[in-house]
């Protein structure tokens, strides 16, 4: 493992880096809500096929034509069998006059309900404008604080930023000695890897990328960097 001293620097760009990544998580999550609330805006269209006035209706024809039949039957046993066109005809308009007072209740009812979800409408509505200004303000943080974060980045790059971790591990398992050390061995893996995808696209055998073996077969690539900061550590 690398000493303390380059543990502590790595540590503390994870750290600045890992707070970047707050910034965006909180859009994300403010994102993702914002989504979660639109499902709950309903066009009146969405409110009357979820209410069914039809399926309704249908479902009190049962009922209302029951409640006909009986009138109708009223009206035999109090008029005789002789009345029976009027038995019918009590019936009929009963029956209509019953559609009719169902259609008007129902109605009412869903009316109200698409006045509710008027009322609901206007209150997400009110909760997404109040996201949007907190989803542009942190955005706004969150690139204010990358580019801050690229001067408190001594030893990597912006874009490695993602690849912290991977960088880190070099460190902690002692493959790298410094955070330089580190980096140069992460653009190392990136450089092999885009020679096995050539490799692989051109439908070639691909290389073997052992670490091991190609540092046995090629040297330390560190070698020189170490060298390097040998030189510039004996001038000082």
């Amino acid at each position: 493992m690398a000493d303390k001293q380059e543990l502590d620097r790595m540590n503390r760009v994870a750290e600045y880096i890992n707070r970047y990544y707050e910034f965006e998580e909180a859009v994300d999550i403010s994102k993702q809500n914002k989504e979660y609330l639109k499902t709950y805006i309903k066009d009146d269209a969405a409110v009357a096929k979820e209410f069914g006035l039809r399926e309704k209706i249908f479902k009190e024809l049962g009922k209302i034509g029951a409640c006909a039949a009986v009138l109708g039957i009223i009206m035999l046993f109090i008029f005789g069998m002789s009345a029976w066109l009027l038995a019918i005809i009590v019936a009929v308009i009963s029956f209509v006059l019953g559609i009719v007072v169902v259609y008007v209740m129902l109605n009412m009812k869903l009316n109200k309900e698409k006045e509710e979800q008027h009322e609901i409408n206007r209150g997400i509505q009110e909760q997404i404008e109040i996201l949007d200004g907190r989803i542009k303000q942190t955005e706004r943080q969150c690139e204010d604080y990358r580019k801050g974060l690229e001067k408190r980045l001594d030893f990597i790059t912006p874009d490695y930023i993602s690849s912290i971790s991977t960088i880190k591990g070099f460190l902690v398992s002692g493959e790298a000695e410094t955070c330089e050390d580190a980096v140069a061995l992460y653009e190392q893996g990136l450089l092999m890897q885009k020679m096995t995808d050539v490799m692989a696209k051109s439908n070639r055998k691909p290389l073997d990328m052992d670490f091991k073996k190609q540092k046995e077969k090629f040297g330390d690539p560190l070698a020189q960097i170490r060298s390097q900061r040998a030189i510039r550590n004996s001038r000082f």
